[in-house]
């Protein structure tokens, strides 16, 4: 569906047909920055079917790569200049900010744009809640963007940068919320005396949620970066560079904050391998000393049975064997070999 929002002077209208558009950009001519009663002309095109694509093409000169790019999913974030216009993409937040915790790829959403002298073109797939906002600001102020489509671009990605902090305080409370669970699970169970193991998995896939998100983010510090170095003054005046050099510093402060974000994880994982290691040993040791005490007591056992069974032999011609004091003294014997094995067992603390 393509929409199409005119500004001219204080006053902006949303019924200007689509197939109008090459028509009023011709009229109006190029804009003029000193005209306070200029125009721009932002086209939205959301969820763009075959016959918008046709009306794009039909109603604006893009180069053919540019079209390409504008109909390529998951493109990267970039800007690419070409003679009289500008092609940009980037990625909005399009979910909540605790959807951090799901795949990054599937909370985002692409803008494509397009920068004339007095137009800009926004293609996207669904609804975009930067572009709902950057209109409600659009209409509170329609006569600063009147002749400067570039402020209206600057709105946009200011809003689609803002979009984004919320989304790095809710990953602050999942970091908090893991640090909480790791330190608390570190002491011993009073049952088993033993540290539990700690689950490892969901900083495993916030860590790697983290770099989605950086690889999302930080492509638009350069296409902030390419912004600020343009010289048409015609696309981008030059009074508007203090504008893109806040979302530029925004931007910069998002790819800190991951980069902070995923040290900290680094250090809480390395807390729970620490944990995890600790468990293995106290495992380890506890396996050990059951052991020791399995193999004294065989000991022990084995022992007595040998007496037991030197004395159950079916000889005729044995010593003691038809002595009165024989199965006292086979008794004894076997209690006091097992009490001195005991004994010994217990001194080198196999007990």
């Amino acid at each position: 569906m393509i929409t199409v929002h005119l500004c001219t002077g204080k006053r902006v209208s949303c019924d200007l047909p689509p197939d109008q558009i090459k028509s009023t950009l011709e009229s109006h001519g190029a804009a003029d920055p000193t005209d306070k009663n200029g125009m721009t002309l932002w086209v939205d095109v959301s969820a763009p079917t075959p016959d918008d694509w046709a009306t794009i093409a039909a109603q604006f000169d893009f180069h053919e790569l540019a079209i390409e790019d504008a109909q390529a999913e998951q493109q990267r974030p970039k800007v690419d200049t070409y003679e009289g216009y500008l092609f940009l993409s980037v990625r909005a937040w399009a979910g909540k900010p605790e959807t951090v915790t799901s795949d990054v790829a599937d909370v985002t959403s692409e803008i494509d744009m397009f920068l004339g002298t007095n137009y800009l073109v926004t293609i996207h797939a669904g609804d975009v809640s930067a572009l709902d906002e950057s209109r409600k600001r659009w209409t509170r102020n329609p006569a600063y963007v009147s002749t400067k489509p570039a402020y209206l671009l600057y709105t946009i990605l200011d809003t689609v940068v803002d979009d984004y902090f919320p989304v790095m305080d809710a990953l602050d409370t999942a970091i908090d919320d893991i640090e909480t669970t790791i330190y608390a699970d570190a002491s011993p169970d009073p049952r088993t005396g033993m540290t539990p193991m700690p689950d490892i998995k969901p900083a495993l896939a916030l860590k790697k949620r983290l770099l989605l998100l950086r690889q999302t983010v930080a492509p638009h510090r350069d296409v902030l970066n390419n912004l600020l170095r343009i010289d048409n003054t015609a696309l981008m005046p030059r009074k508007l560079g203090v504008f893109y050099q806040d979302v530029y510093d925004h931007t910069l402060r998002l790819t800190e904050q991951i980069d902070l974000h995923r040290d900290i994880l680094g250090g809480v994982m390395d807390s729970m391998m620490a944990q995890s290691s600790n468990r293995i040993a106290e495992t380890s040791n506890r396996l050990n000393q059951v052991m020791k005490t399995i193999a004294a007591i065989s000991t022990i056992l084995m022992s007595a049975a040998l007496v037991t069974g030197v004395y159950g032999m079916n000889f005729d011609f044995m010593p003691e064997l038809h002595w009165t004091y024989g199965y006292p003294f086979a008794l004894g014997m076997m209690v006091l070999i097992a009490t001195g094995l005991a004994v010994y067992f217990r001194r080198i603390q196999w007990f």
